[in-house]
């Protein structure tokens, strides 16, 4: 077989050596340098500073042409007006790609600022110079030790998020790290005047590392090259889209952030009934679709079978469900005399909503029992669980235990479980309960098994993965 043609890119993402123009010499523990050594970053580390000798340990240099080694990456933590330079010295230098951090180009609105942006860009492109912004974070990946946040975990996952926004990016990290989810690349690109979007769906698109890719876009230099990227990738992998400024006020506040033209909500509704990419309201929403793409099997509909504690709350499960396009169909006959057999409480539902049976040890030994039964069951894709601790007093002795039994009980039984299982996990109201809901959550996510704080969002992670599933299956 011919060898895997290398992508320009991944040399960025893996360079050899990095410039930091403008290495912190009065404050070098919380500079660019120190994150970098801390994060694992093996490479060389030039820090360019006219005012210092050494920064962190290594050897201070006043300008990047003066350092004695090829330079694959540089980033640029300088005032804006010194860019335009500093590009010509990258150019001369024969840098290969410039992460410009800098901000008060385009975005400011104002003509200085337009004029410093169209002149970065114009040397750039004479000087084949590739450009990563100007205005924003930069690159997270943690096999290289590339990152632009010292806080930022060192595990590798199989996530790649490609964001117009640096704090936008810095939020999904660290939510995804409650749900047990790490990354393999982080993209904060800002105004893109050179590498867009686009390049980079290009590029995780063929990326082994990369499995899931998720998005946050407020506006688009080449729509229908990013479209066609969107097309591509979604042939091998699933994207998930969360499109800001689509109201008046979001697509102001997305021209004074990147100088971004939001498009309409039509148009973006179009996007995404033409290309199948998975979309997203708010990035909670985003880390929650993650969790079922990383964790359950492909649902093969929207059929869901609920099955949880609480009459009522089964009432409002059901309709939850619905409004998120899901569909809570009858038991069969067959199937409601079974489960008959496993539920002796009187009043209890088996039609679907199925109820558990008093207490979290009545739902551990329905979850042994009663779940092959829901399983086998011809009518429903799907099972969602809901373990409502907050039914059972949050101040019940020995409720920790019960949640902790319940846990594993439903751990090992998804094992042998044909359908996809989801839990939606509510915490209780006790310090000991909520530490064992957490212990818990930590658990059924061991397992393979999504976990949610509610029947909300897990019914529209749930639904809006069935979508795709259904669209990438015809």
């Amino acid at each position: 077989m011919p060898a895997k043609k290398v992508n320009p890119l991944d040399r960025m993402f893996h360079p050899e050596s990095i410039a930091i123009i403008g290495a912190s010499a009065s404050n070098p523990e919380a500079g660019w340098v120190r994150r970098l050594l801390d994060s694992g970053y093996t490479g060389q580390i030039y820090p360019i500073n006219p005012r210092a000798t050494e920064i962190n340990g290594l050897k201070a240099y006043p300008s990047i042409r003066d350092v004695p080694a090829p330079i694959d990456y540089a980033i640029f933590n300088i005032p804006a007006r010194l860019t335009p330079q500093i590009a010509a010295d990258c150019v001369a230098k024969g840098v290969k790609y410039a992460h410009v951090f800098t901000a008060g180009f385009s975005e400011t609105g104002t003509e200085e600022g337009n004029q410093m942006e169209l002149s970065l860009k114009q040397i750039a492109e004479e000087g084949g110079l590739r450009v990563l912004g100007p205005n924003c974070m930069g690159i997270y990946c943690p096999a290289s030790g590339m990152t632009f946040n010292q806080d930022f975990p060192k595990k590798k996952g199989q996530v790649a998020f490609v964001s117009q926004s640096g704090a936008e990016s810095m939020r999904l990290v660290f939510l995804a790290q409650d749900f047990d989810i790490y990354f393999s690349k982080v993209i904060s690109y800002g105004n893109a005047i050179d590498l867009d979007a686009h390049d980079f769906l290009e590029y995780l698109a063929d990326d082994d590392d990369t499995k899931i890719i998720a998005c946050y876009i407020e506006g688009l230099r080449q729509g229908p090259r990013f479209v066609s990227a969107m097309k591509e990738c979604l042939k091998k992998k699933p994207v998930i889209v969360l499109k800001a400024g689509l109201t008046e006020s979001g697509a102001g506040a997305a021209a004074s952030h990147t100088a971004s033209l939001a498009g309409s909500k039509a148009v973006w509704d179009a996007f995404f009934k033409q290309t199948g990419a998975i979309p997203a309201n708010t990035m909670d929403e985003v880390a929650d679709i993650i969790q079922a793409l990383q964790r359950m099997a492909a649902p093969k509909g929207r059929r869901v079978a609920i099955v949880g504690r609480g009459g009522g709350i089964g009432v409002i499960a059901a309709d939850i469900c619905e409004r998120a396009g899901l569909k809570v169909p009858a038991f069969g006959p067959e199937t409601q005399e079974k489960l008959l057999q496993v539920i002796p409480e009187a009043g209890a539902g088996v039609r679907n909503p199925v109820e558990t049976t008093y207490g979290m040890g009545g739902a551990v030994d329905f979850y042994r029992q009663g779940l092959p039964i829901v399983d086998a069951d011809p009518t429903t894709d799907v099972i969602l669980i809901h373990m409502a601790i907050d039914v059972y007093g949050g101040h019940t002795r020995d409720l920790p235990k019960r949640v902790t039994e319940a846990a594993d009980a439903l751990c090992e039984k998804a094992k042998v479980l044909k359908k996809p299982v989801a839990a939606a996990l509510f915490s209780g109201g006790h310090t000991d309960t909520i530490m064992a809901v957490a212990a818990a959550r930590k658990k059924l996510m061991k397992a393979g098994i999504p976990v949610y704080s509610g029947v909300e969002s897990a019914s529209r992670a749930i639904s809006k993965y069935a979508s795709y599933c259904l669209a990438h299956t015809q």
